[in-house]
């Protein structure tokens, strides 16, 4: 039996390889991981529309990659009549490509009645191509209503938006 120790592994170019430049199947392993979060404050919503929170940018490896995004943040909705909340995921530079939403009612109370919302994504999202992909996580709020969000990720819970290369 032989052993082969090396103290370094460099391609022609000097680049380090990757496992797949190895002939390794890497399938479905996580390649990278970015994270995006803050425990401050944004400002009060109240105009209708969606409203970026934050926003994290990944570069895939292969066209064939898949990118894994989680988002989540802590919002404290004060009244309003039939206001309908939403939160996304979306990719690029504008919110024409949305890869997640979710909608929540804010029913018909009061304007001093305060309600606490979670806004959640779990979602996969093929972009084939590696050109860098920017994802945004956005909280909106639509007509009617006087409803206002007031915080997001504010009192030590955190909004977080993290996206992970998956091997494809």
């Amino acid at each position: 039996m032989s052993t082969i120790k090396v103290d370094t592994i460099q391609k022609v170019n000097g680049s380090v390889p990757k496992a797949s430049d190895l002939g390794l199947n890497v399938t479905g392993n996580v390649l990278q991981v970015v994270t995006n979060s803050t425990t401050t404050a944004t400002s009060t919503i109240t105009a209708t529309g969606q409203h970026d929170v934050l926003t994290a940018t990944i570069t895939p490896s292969s066209t064939s990659s898949k990118i894994f995004i989680t988002a989540g943040a802590s919002c404290t909705v004060v009244g309003g009549s039939s206001s309908l909340l939403s939160s996304d995921i979306y990719r690029g530079t504008t919110d024409d490509t949305v890869v997640s939403r979710e909608y929540t009612g804010n029913g018909t109370e009061t304007n001093t009645h305060v309600c606490y919302w979670t806004a959640s994504h779990v979602v996969v999202d093929s972009p084939s191509t590696t050109s860098a992909q920017t994802y945004t996580f956005s909280i909106g709020r639509g007509s009617g209503g006087t409803t206002s969000v007031k915080t997001i990720g504010s009192a030590g819970h955190p909004a977080v938006l993290s996206l992970m290369e998956i091997a494809g």
